[in-house]
């Protein structure tokens, strides 16, 4: 990355009630899911118009070949890049990125975005996608919005972790607290938000198609390579196959977008990826 790598939490400043946030950050994570993350990327520029600020992208130390795709995006334009040296896992690198919107925003002439945060295994399907969520949190008054589902380890109804739209004015503030590592970083950051009473509210990202998330793909990738010092591995074990949110259409859906991806780039060099991003 050609900036700081932040190590430290930076947090965002209050906001002013009174203003609201202005366009979409795209923060997500990549540890060894090239393929993936290419065709997040793609969708992103694919579907979104000018309301999409920018992306930061973290990589967790990846060795196949993320890094090289991610870097010739950055170059490009396309994306801000945090480059790990080693995996940090998945809370910690969300962290990263919004402690880095933080200094990069905060303090700045430009109002404060919405953070978007998507796993690396999402594409957009929609062109209003994210003035969509972005004008459901604003009419519903939330600082966190996500899709609502039973989560049968906290016996509750809890946002799903694939899909997180933050106001960083309300919900990114130390008393709150950072994503932390863990298999389930999103869902201890909504407990302390739900703790706060930040106001949360719930908006259909999968059930209404607005993306696709083909689930558990970093997962796969750390059982396929056997990799056992991985801190999720017996977790994946189990927990490898793909589910797509159990969204009726959704595997189609994504065979389509596929197909799509694959025209535009090709076998996904560097240069191909960019080109397909800027054509879009």
């Amino acid at each position: 990355m050609s900036g700081r790598v932040h190590n430290e939490t930076v947090w965002w400043p209050r906001a002013n009630p009174s203003t609201e946030p202005s366009g979409v950050v795209v923060v997500t994570v990549n540890y060894n899911t090239k393929r993936l993350v290419s065709m997040l990327l793609w969708s992103l520029y694919r579907f979104l118009g000018p309301e999409l600020r920018s992306v930061v992208t973290v990589d967790n130390g990846s060795s196949d070949g993320s890094a090289e795709v991610l870097r010739a995006c950055e170059r490009a334009g396309l994306c801000e890049l945090i480059l790990n040296a080693t995996n940090r896992y998945h809370g910690p690198a969300i962290s990263q990125a919004l402690s880095h919107c933080a200094s990069r925003f905060a303090g700045s002439d430009r109002s404060r975005p919405w953070i978007w945060v998507l796993d690396s295994d999402c594409v957009v399907a929609r062109s209003d996608a994210a003035t969509a969520a972005m004008s459901a949190a604003t009419a519903a008054g939330a600082a966190l919005l996500g899709e609502a589902a039973w989560n049968k380890w906290r016996e509750d109804i809890r946002l799903c972790g694939y899909s997180i739209l933050i106001d960083p004015g309300r919900a990114w503030r130390p008393d709150i607290g950072p994503f932390v590592e863990g298999g389930d970083p999103v869902g201890d950051f909504e407990a302390s938000c739900r703790r706060l009473e930040v106001p949360i509210a719930s908006f259909p990202f999968t059930a209404s198609g607005f993306i696709v998330h083909l689930g558990r793909g970093t997962l796969a990738g750390v059982y396929e390579r056997r990799e056992t010092s991985n801190l999720l591995f017996d977790w994946a074990a189990d927990h490898h196959e793909p589910h797509f949110q159990q969204v009726s259409g959704a595997s189609a859906r994504y065979a389509a977008l596929i197909d799509e991806f694959e025209v535009a780039v090709g076998d996904l060099r560097p240069e191909q990826l960019v080109g397909a991003c800027r054509r879009s």
